[in-house]
């Protein structure tokens, strides 16, 4: 089996590394918060003090970071990954970063080192059980290079060739962010009119929505754990406004209302938090 170097634990990064430790696969990891990895070792897998250490011999490097900016910092900042790639590695970069930002990675990398671009679709309970759906974007020799590792995590759809991925994942987000927030100012609109939530719900699932409609009901019952941030959508729509998005439409309007939730503290709640938001401050 390929040595894999992954880089980046948050939680779901930490799932898909545990997913790798325990299907046999000789694992390092890394995090910024080095505490992090303490699961990942006492299961079986490595850890390095830097990016760069832990990159060193490994088949394959995966990052699974927040963003452009931490992509960065996690290849060409002190003790960066990139000065550990050997000859032939393949970098699978699974963060949502936005295709310029992957067009920049491989401008940046040596040309020995292969790339392939590969957000996942999905939440931390796909994560968990290896059923998320990967967006990989690459050449098919690259692709085919990482297919057997990604296989671990999750379905593998080629969708295109380097930064495909990073692009469809951003249409995807486009639309998950933006339908929180049309639920949230529908519920907020009904509320000023003084239509019964249960019923402004039920009526919603006859409509184009409708498979949104029981995830927001269950989350206004019971917030429950964060399984994709509201920091992080509002994050996507501005790669997606920065990709292309018409400046002054739904994508755009969207990240205003995550924004303002943001700054009134609502980054780490799971993006369901923008339906009571709205309903209090619209």
């Amino acid at each position: 089996m390929p040595r894999i170097t992954f880089l980046g634990l948050g939680r779901m990064g930490s799932l898909m590394a545990a997913r790798l430790v325990a299907s046999g696969h000789d694992v390092t990891v890394w995090n910024r918060t080095p505490s992090r990895a303490a699961p990942l070792v006492e299961a079986g897998a490595r850890t390095a003090d830097t990016p760069g250490k832990a990159a060193e011999g490994a088949q394959a490097v995966i990052s699974m970071v927040t963003g452009p900016d931490a992509v960065g910092e996690v290849f060409w900042g002190e003790g960066g990954a990139a000065a550990g790639l050997a000859d032939g590695a393949v970098v699978i970069e699974m963060s949502t970063i936005g295709p310029d930002a992957v067009a920049a990675l491989r401008e940046r990398l040596p040309e020995r080192v292969r790339l392939v671009d590969a957000p996942v679709k999905g939440s931390l309970p796909a994560a968990e059980s290896g059923e998320l759906g990967i967006l990989a974007g690459g050449s098919a020799e690259d692709v085919a290079a990482a297919s057997e590792i990604l296989a671990v995590l999750g379905k593998v759809r080629h969708v295109g060739p380097l930064g495909a991925g990073a692009s469809v994942k951003l249409l995807l987000n486009l639309v998950l962010g933006a339908s929180y927030v049309m639920v949230g100012e529908t519920l907020a609109l009904a509320d000023r009119l003084g239509v019964d939530t249960g019923l402004a719900l039920d009526l919603l699932e006859g409509t184009v929505i409708s498979p949104m409609v029981p995830h927001a009901r269950a989350k206004l019952a019971d917030p429950g754990t964060t399984l994709f941030s509201l920091g992080l959508a509002e994050k996507d729509l501005r790669l997606v406004l920065e990709a292309g998005g018409v400046p002054d439409g739904v994508a755009a309007g969207a990240r205003n209302r995550l924004g303002s939730a943001v700054r009134d503290g609502l980054a780490d709640d799971n993006i369901s938090a923008i339906l009571e938001h709205l309903r209090r401050t619209e």
